[in-house]
């Protein structure tokens, strides 16, 4: 758990074909939202929330994910094999913590996975 400073999620994902409507990654802690970073599938594209689309055709292979927060600054960078695909502002303070995996959203597939290795967090 963090309450400030800069902190950084490293880890290579994979998702395979069939998976859709689900978070695989999260910067959880806001205020007054739950989360402030969210990275999720939908038909094959990686996104930030439900838009915008991030990566497409992301399925069947393993991918990169840095999430930088910096606390202090309200802000997320998100980085996709090694390319800045987003910069956008935290979306409040609170006590925060990196979660992966999957977790059902909005119209989720009938079978959802995500497989996750090399995990590393960095503090700045």
């Amino acid at each position: 758990d963090y309450t400030c400073g800069i902190w950084q999620f490293e880890g290579y994902g994979y998702v395979p074909s069939g998976t859709s409507g689900v978070s695989i990654m999260q910067v959880f802690g806001g205020s007054p939202y739950a989360t402030t970073a969210m990275l999720r599938i939908y038909d094959g594209s990686l996104t930030y929330y439900e838009s915008p689309i991030l990566t497409p055709n992301i399925y069947n292979r393993w991918f990169r994910v840095n999430v930088i927060h910096d606390v202090d600054a309200n802000n997320v960078k998100i980085y996709i094999d090694g390319d800045l695909k987003y910069d956008v502002a935290g979306r409040g303070a609170n006590t925060h913590y990196f979660k992966f995996g999957v977790y059902l959203q909005n119209d989720p597939s009938n079978c959802t996975e995500s497989r996750w290795k090399d995990i590393k967090v960095f503090q700045k």
